[in-house]
């Protein structure tokens, strides 16, 4: 099990995380760290748990605004796919249709050709 220590406001924390996962959790705690440094520069050292508790927020506020953006462009490109569907089945139908049509007035002319050869 691997081992990191996170350097948030000024504070150390060590936390544990699977094996491989060290430089994640680094990267991760710097982009919290920056964050809180960010709430504590506009608020002032309020305490190290309010700062984390806004910094947590903002982020998952942030989170949620782009998990509701990816959803919604999810929706869209689905509705658009949807579309493209049905007009591409509408095409299809319609050659088939015609291709049956053609078909059958062919054999209408092969018919009145074998007729007209079997007379003579």
């Amino acid at each position: 099990m691997g081992k990191v220590s996170l350097d948030i406001n000024g504070r150390k924390y060590a936390l544990g995380c699977d094996d491989g996962e060290e430089e994640r959790l680094l990267r991760l705690g710097s982009k919290l760290n920056k964050r809180v440094k960010e709430m504590a520069n506009q608020f002032g050292q309020i305490g190290d748990l309010r700062l984390l508790v806004m910094a947590g927020i903002a982020m998952t506020d942030e989170l949620d605004e782009l998990t509701q953006n990816l959803e919604a462009q999810a929706r869209e490109m689905n509705a658009e796919l949807r579309k493209e569907s049905e007009a591409a089945l509408a095409g299809a139908q319609k050659s088939e249709t015609t291709a049956a049509d053609a078909l059958a007035d062919a054999a209408k002319r092969i018919e009145k050709l074998a007729e007209k050869l079997s007379s003579d």
